[in-house]
């Protein structure tokens, strides 16, 4: 079933309004800062960055403060804002058959084209 909503821009600011105090907290603490994050909670940034396919220590850092420390949101809202992001090269295509073959891994085949090759 569905239900129109209704409130339009008002609404909407409250709405924003409520998860900024709820995203705060109690008000006599002070505010943990996106630096605080990135050298307290390293791994979680290096996560956020590394789920996100964005090296950027200070947007994953506020993305686990937005997300209230749900590393998942936060993952999400890098990947969010990554593809507002312009490109800044394209990579052309590159051509596998030229390459020279130095050795093949066994766990990533389950059976190696031309043998194992191990050195």
């Amino acid at each position: 079933m569905y239900v129109a909503v209704k409130g339009g821009e008002r609404a909407i600011a409250n709405a924003h309004a409520l998860l900024a105090d709820k995203r705060r907290g109690d008000r006599a603490v002070p505010e943990v800062t996106t630096e605080q994050i990135d050298q307290q909670l390293s791994l979680a940034v290096d996560r956020a960055m590394s789920e996100g396919s964005l090296y950027d220590r200070e947007s994953a850092a506020l993305a686990i403060k937005q997300a209230r420390g749900d590393l998942i949101e936060a993952i999400f809202l890098v990947r969010a804002y990554r593809t507002t992001l312009p490109r800044f090269g394209f990579a052309e295509p590159f051509d596998t058959a030229k390459m020279r073959l130095q050795r093949r891994v066994s766990a990533t085949f389950k059976d190696l084209p031309g043998g194992q090759m191990l050195g």
